[in-house]
């Protein structure tokens, strides 16, 4: 059996007993398997079974007097389609695993925090970019997530150093609430590699209000190298009754562009603008987005724009456990991203547990 697996069970079971003597030590985890048909125009179809991010871990906090806290969260990403296995060409787990094994480390971090003064957050944790969009998308961690079918950009993927979604050796810090719903949050990335012998620590800042039925938030990151090596994002999503609506823009400095191909240059910019709508236990969705072509450093274009659009449902059997079935359509017009031009067509649907 795989070294890592072992720990890992060991790590879940020794929570698990803590968890017995200690409230404040929880094991918890999100269990998704879904069956997805992929139809590429000049490309291959095909009908597998994804995993979609499952995953299991453990946090806790320590009361440290005066107000005081400490936490952390340790928490691992399981393929409960293929454990042996990395995962598939059409999953976007690029730089999210650890090697061909069906266990891949996701959040892991510690801190401390006091009311009043925010929290501080050492470790590996989702940037300032990537963490407030996720609240934009009602299909999260499936198949047809934004990030996978082009209504969010690249930057909201991956794991690394380099302005990836989850970064790792990452300092956080997220402030308390002020002013009736609003926060600030910020990462600082340290570049642990000797290799380049530059100092390019990447980092991201960004602030959100929450009051009422209204969620806006705006965001900016950058890899700190100078020239094209940042992006900013706006976001806001309205909820009205059971109705709710949402957009999104992203604009591209270069950083898009970077993660997404090998040429330099900026100009990518993504947008999508959403809606649901919730009967009873059953919710509906729809979005559409766009995304624009490179502007190249040396002069010209490069044609990478699309379009999209996804439609998707769910139905709740309780608070933890429900069905989906999604939908999406990509159309490219031209071959780039390995993709040919025309379309990508994408049905989905899963079982999600969560505990």
């Amino acid at each position: 059996m795989n070294k890592k697996l072992i720990v890992t069970a060991m790590g879940v079971a020794l929570a698990a007993g803590m968890g017995m003597a200690n409230a404040d030590v929880k094991v918890y985890g999100q269990l998704d398997l879904s069956i997805d048909a992929v139809d590429v125009d000049g490309g291959s179809d095909d009908v597998n079974m994804n995993s979609n991010r499952s995953a299991v871990g453990f946090k806790g906090t320590e009361d440290l007097g005066g107000g005081l806290k400490a936490f952390f969260k340790v928490e691992y990403q399981t393929d409960m389609d293929d454990a042996g296995t990395a995962a598939g060409p059409l999953e976007d787990d690029t730089n999210e695993g650890d090697g061909k094994d069906g266990w891949k480390s996701r959040d892991q971090y510690i801190g401390l925090k006091m009311e009043g003064f925010g929290k501080l957050t050492f470790g590996m944790m989702s940037t300032a970019y990537k963490s407030p969009a996720s609240k934009l998308d009602p299909f999260y961690r499936t198949r047809n997530q934004s990030r996978n079918v082009g209504l969010q950009s690249s930057l909201h993927k991956g794991r690394g150093e380099e302005g990836q979604g989850r970064a790792t050796n990452t300092v956080r810090y997220d402030s308390p609430t002020f002013a009736g719903g609003a926060k600030v949050f910020g990462t600082y990335t340290l570049d642990n590699s000797e290799a380049d012998g530059e100092n390019d620590d990447p980092y991201s800042v960004g602030a959100s209000y929450k009051a009422g039925g209204i969620y806006a938030f705006a965001s900016y990151i950058t890899t700190d190298r100078g020239g094209n090596d940042d992006a900013t994002q706006f976001g806001i999503k309205y909820t009205m009754g059971d109705a709710a609506f949402w957009g999104m823009y992203e604009i591209d400095g270069g950083l898009i562009t970077s993660t997404s191909n090998p040429n330099l240059g900026d100009g990518a910019d993504v947008f999508n603008v959403g809606a649901s709508y919730t009967i009873g236990n059953n919710l509906v969705s729809f979005d559409y987005g766009e995304g624009d072509d490179v502007d190249l450093d040396g002069g010209g274009t490069l044609n990478t724009s699309y379009t999209t659009w996804r439609l998707g449902g769910y139905h709740k059997f309780s608070n933890r456990t429900r069905v989906y079935a999604t939908f999406s359509e990509q159309d490219f017009d031209a071959a780039v991203a390995g993709h040919n031009k025309g379309e990508q067509d994408i049905f989905s649907v899963g079982l999600r547990h969560n505990f």
